[in-house]
């Protein structure tokens, strides 16, 4: 029996249960026909008969436990196929381990030194301070491991390197420009161990959970002073304890 890939498993494992049950079925009548004919011992036709269905059930059997071997190996249907591929490396979500940190730096270093910054508009671009900010780290390492799996991975293709040079690499150098287009290593002399992020009126939420889940058709909770002075744009704290003052 041949096992047709295009095939639902299903309907194949079926299929040759059907047939194991046709050549089971055919081998009983035969013993049973040998044990109560006439003849102490069969005779040479029947017992021809017998050997070719013995034989046929043998390939049978052989064939339906090679489909189970290919169900078992096949991913079911709606199921997700494992994965080998090594997971996409991030900076930003580095474990908190020095030893993680130098390797990828050890890697990213000599790349920008050999390749990233053999093109004029990507030394334009870096800010000297460019270190101080994960965001830049973080698309440099992405567009260095782009370009590794584009010329040197199983992959590599020119298609691959055309779109590192056509669309990758010059993303990547004006988002850069975008992040620190002023920035310069002085500006981070003052604030180190302060925290680098936070999530504006994060400590607030409650009322606008409640809005979203209760009231989204009406307007939102009418922001209180200090939400006002904590969400200001860049900082800016400047908002007067009056009606109609400063903003």
């Amino acid at each position: 029996m041949q096992y047709d890939d295009e095939k639902d498993p299903g309907t194949a494992a079926l299929a040759a249960v059907a047939g194991l049950a046709r050549s089971v079925e055919s081998l009983t009548r035969d013993v049973a026909a040998m044990k109560t004919g006439l003849q102490q011992t069969a005779s040479k036709a029947a017992v021809t008969r017998l050997g070719d269905t013995v034989a046929s059930l043998g390939n049978t059997v052989a064939s339906f436990e090679d489909l189970l071997s290919r169900i078992a190996a096949k991913p079911g249907k709606g199921k997700a196929e494992p994965s080998s591929a090594e997971p996409v490396r991030s900076w930003l979500r580095l474990p908190e381990d020095q030893a993680a940190a130098e390797t990828v730096l050890s890697e990213l270093l000599p790349w920008m030194q050999t390749t990233y910054l053999r093109y004029a508009t990507a030394r334009e671009a870096l800010p000297p301070c460019w270190l101080w900010h994960p965001e830049i780290v973080e698309e440099l390492l992405w567009l260095m491991d782009a370009w590794a799996g584009a010329y040197e991975g199983p992959e590599a293709s020119n298609k691959l390197v055309g779109d590192w040079h056509d669309r990758q690499r010059p993303g990547v150098t004006r988002r850069i420009g975008e992040y620190a287009p002023s920035c310069d290593v002085l500006a981070h002399r003052d604030g180190a161990g302060q925290p680098a992020v936070t999530v504006p009126l994060a400590a607030d939420a409650d009322p606008f959970v409640t809005w979203w889940a209760t009231g989204r058709d009406d307007n939102g909770p009418a922001p209180t002073l200090e939400q006002i002075k904590a969400g200001r744009r860049g900082g800016l704290t400047a908002v007067s304890d009056t009606a109609g003052g400063q903003r």
